[in-house]
């Protein structure tokens, strides 16, 4: 008896000494006196709380010569059997080794074989790592099993256990053991086993114990034969210390202590968050702390100290950690950087209570630096624009243009310039913030040409035309301008698209705004038609993402533009014009070369090469075929 550890030497030998589960005790212990015994049972809780124990204690009384209020004997031969595991009576299976079809088989083979004692008593553990296919051969013994069988199973997970194996069983739940009778379990042991701890030893196996008896009992016997030490244990108050004081290093001091004590990092860091988690829990709801009544007042006092939100963001911080923990290479490094972070009054969320000041002015501090670093950030200096097409210049003229802007001479101080342009987008002059939106006169249709924009810039339509007075504080609420409405649909509105309108507008062009409306050009007639459809959800767009409220217009095509109609060789009247008509000038191609930014230096093709000859070069392994009919 001596060499059994502490466990074995006291497991509970009847119903009455099971601890902490008496509405346990009262169901089996009441069901077997009056002869209403269950055939089938699930024992289900957290480990060492009792269940298999209890499914022992069972088998005993419903076997036992002697039984007594529901109590066996254990003094017969059936109950000493029983005890020693050599009944024929009672069959133990560990279903997570043996959870194949075949193993259940070989119990119901043997169920409706006859036994020395009343029942037959099958007692299954961790019956939740049964395959399917074995839950499915238990459950049709469990439908209609012999009178004389009882199978009693046990699991920690009986939300993994299939519902009809619940179904046809009396389902009992075990519950940890409060702290206080834990103490009291612990101190009886300790006196009947002869072992001189004190109230730190008790306290030090109850913790580690956490609600379970058969850890607490693990906990006891090995600061008993440490000879009540309890060095070797985890302890946080050198922690929580620091965290008060705000010590930095007396938190690495104590990392490193328990690290060289030989304790890894990971479970430094999940034993740190559940002692907080329990100051935390002294101070909100003390009965839920599994701890006893004194080491609880301790604790509370404790975590007052430190203060509920310094608790809760040392949880925080802490959990987050442990997930990175799993794949660092030297996890102590991560653990004590949260440490210094948790210690360092600089750091938002983190210390005592009352430094809710100190966080307020370090948040305010780095609001500041963020601004400015923003201001310090130059503007970008916008693309050249050609004046002639209204677009950004491209290839190498946007390279010169640049250099040129910025080789400029600066003006001299005092010297009046004249207000700079706004700059055009396909071909619409941007409106200054007061003009009024007939200030922009489109441009004839006839004297369009495809390739550009149906409304021309400013200067090529009225170059004499005065321009237009400013406007008076009387006159109408100033317009937007253009530049601000196309920065709203290329920045805000177009990428709020959804649906179809989202693919349809992609491919459309930005013409211009007057009045509220927004002008777009479509690439054919029929993409017209398709985008006309989605209008009323790029309207919506446009209200949602900037308050404003648009109407979508189409000047590009359609069936009253000109680029709706056939194209036409430039200078060459229609047919249904007159033979006086004036002839409309097309307008200038766009000054842009797309070699420019390809390769400037190439030379030009001279002497006996030809294109094609530049062409065949381009594409190695091309063909030149002639048209057939061609002399």
């Amino acid at each position: 008896m001596a060499s059994q550890s502490l466990y074995r030497r006291y497991r509970p030998r009847r119903f009455g000494d099971i601890k902490g589960q008496e509405h346990v005790v009262r169901a089996l212990r009441d069901a077997v006196a009056q002869g209403r015994e269950g055939q089938a049972y699930l024992f289900s809780g957290p480990r060492g709380t009792g269940k298999t124990t209890s499914a022992r204690i069972l088998a005993k009384v419903l076997n036992c010569e002697r039984p007594v209020d529901g109590e066996p004997c254990c003094e017969c031969d059936s109950c000493v059997d029983v005890e020693r595991g050599t009944s024929y009576d009672v069959h133990e299976l560990d279903a997570a080794s043996n959870n194949k079809v075949e193993d259940i088989e070989r119990i119901i083979s043997s169920v409706n074989l006859g036994s020395p004692g009343r029942h037959k008593v099958y007692i299954l553990d961790e019956v939740h790592m049964l395959s399917p296919a074995a839950s499915a051969k238990l459950l049709k013994t469990l439908e209609e099993p012999p009178s004389h069988v009882v199978f009693v199973l046990a699991t920690t997970n009986p939300e993994k256990v299939i519902d009809t194996i619940r179904s046809r069983t009396q389902h009992i739940r075990f519950h940890l053991l409060s702290p206080d009778t834990l103490a009291e379990h612990v101190r009886w042991v300790a006196s009947d086993a002869g072992l001189d701890i004190d109230d730190d030893a008790v306290a030090a196996a109850v913790s580690q114990g956490a609600g379970s008896a058969r850890d607490t009992l693990s906990a006891l016997e090995l600061i008993a034969n440490s000879g009540g030490q309890v060095g070797d244990l985890l302890s946080f108050d050198e922690f929580v210390e620091a965290l008060i004081e705000r010590d930095t290093g007396q938190a690495l001091t104590a990392m490193a202590h328990l690290v060289n004590a030989g304790h890894d990092p990971r479970t430094v860091a999940e034993e740190m968050v559940k002692h907080l988690r329990n100051g935390f829990l002294a101070l909100m709801a003390p009965d839920l702390v599994q701890l006893p009544a004194d080491a609880v007042d301790a604790l509370a006092a404790q975590a007052q100290r430190l203060g509920a939100p310094a608790l809760v963001s040392a949880i925080e911080k802490l959990g987050q950690i442990l997930v990175e923990l799993r794949h660092a290479p030297d996890p102590r490094v991560l653990v004590e950087v949260v440490l210094v972070q948790l210690t360092r009054p600089s750091d938002a969320g983190s210390g005592a209570a009352g430094a809710g000041g100190a966080d307020i002015a370090a948040l305010a501090a780095r609001v500041a630096k963020l601004e400015a670093a923003q201001a310090a950030v130059p503007a970008a200096r916008p693309a050249p624009v050609d004046p002639a097409t209204g677009r950004a210049t491209l290839g190498g003229r946007a390279k010169r243009a640049a250099a040129t802007a910025a080789s400029a001479e600066p003006a001299p101080a005092g010297a009046e310039s004249e207000p700079a342009a706004e700059p055009t987008t396909h071909g619409v002059a941007a409106q200054d913030a007061g003009a009024p939106a007939s200030a922009v006169p489109p441009t004839p249709a006839a004297a369009t040409p495809d390739r550009v924009s149906p409304v021309a810039p400013v200067a090529a339509a009225a170059p004499s035309q005065p321009a237009a007075p400013p406007p008076t504080s009387a006159a109408a609420p100033a317009q937007v301008s253009l530049t601000d409405i196309r920065s709203e649909w290329d920045d805000r509105v177009r990428p709020a698209l959804r649906g179809l309108a989202k693919p349809l507008f992609a491919a459309v062009e930005f013409v211009g705004h007057a009045d509220g409306i927004v002008t777009f050009a479509a690439p054919n007639p029929t993409h017209q038609q398709k985008c006309a459809a989605e209008a009323a959800a790029v309207q919506k767009a446009w209200r949602e993402t900037t308050g404003r409220d648009v109407t979508i217009a189409w000047g590009g095509h359609g069936a009253d533009s000109p680029a709706s109609s056939p194209a036409r060789p430039a200078g060459r009247p229609s047919a249904a014009a007159p033979d006086d008509a004036p002839v409309p000038e097309p307008s200038p191609e766009p000054d842009f070369d797309a070699f420019d930014e390809i390769d400037e230096s190439r030379p030009a093709i001279t002497g006996n090469e030809s294109a094609f000859d530049r062409i065949a070069e381009a594409f190695p392994g091309a063909q030149r075929i002639e048209p057939q009919g061609r002399e």
